[in-house]
């Protein structure tokens, strides 16, 4: 097994431990944070590095503290999962983080090959839909404004469009493809 996941690991145990009232499982390959009305973000201990996993979304780490890190954020109200939807299909999933910008997609994973240009094509009756999950179980690791001077922020500090839990929206076209990084 990976030092850099068991680091990970390691390292969110400890910062899980100032919240005791989250829900977490921890083994010698995983740690699984399940927050009440919420969604479950684990770590895992893989092979060379450490996984971040969420709601069929994923990503890689080489760095424990980054890995920990995505975790905590994923607590937050300004980390998202977003699920692209073909038809009612899932076809990618990405993260999105609030910025002064507002919402910026970033780690994409596919479920089509996202350089055939005919596997997006919407079929008659089809749609594009996306699915934004949301949480605010944690307050981020230091004030968000901090992070980000610039970013909009309602009265509770949230990202002006935060809605907690799951929602939908239909979009014109498809994402994904565009997220691809050579």
């Amino acid at each position: 097994m990976s030092q850099i996941g068991a680091d990970a690991i390691q390292i969110s145990s400890a910062f899980l431990a100032q919240f005791p009232e989250l829900a977490v499982e921890q083994s010698e390959t995983s740690l699984v944070v399940k927050p009440e009305g919420g969604f479950d973000i684990t770590i895992y201990n893989v092979g060379e590095d450490a996984m971040v996993s969420s709601e069929r979304w994923h990503t890689h780490y080489d760095d424990p503290q980054q890995a920990a890190f995505c975790l905590w954020w994923l607590l937050t109200p300004y980390y998202r999962i977003v699920h692209e939807l073909k038809g009612g299909v899932l076809v990618a999933a990405w993260l999105e983080r609030y910025e002064e910008e507002g919402w910026m997609p970033f780690d994409p994973v596919y479920f089509l090959n996202p350089e055939s240009e005919q596997d997006w094509v919407a079929k008659p009756g089809e749609q594009y839909t996306h699915r934004y999950i949301q949480q605010a179980v944690l307050p981020p690791p230091r004030p968000y404004l901090e992070f980000c001077p610039g970013a909009k922020l309602d009265e509770y500090e949230l990202p002006l469009d935060f809605h907690e839990g799951s929602r939908f929206a239909v979009v014109d076209r498809p994402t994904g493809p565009s997220l691809l990084v050579d």
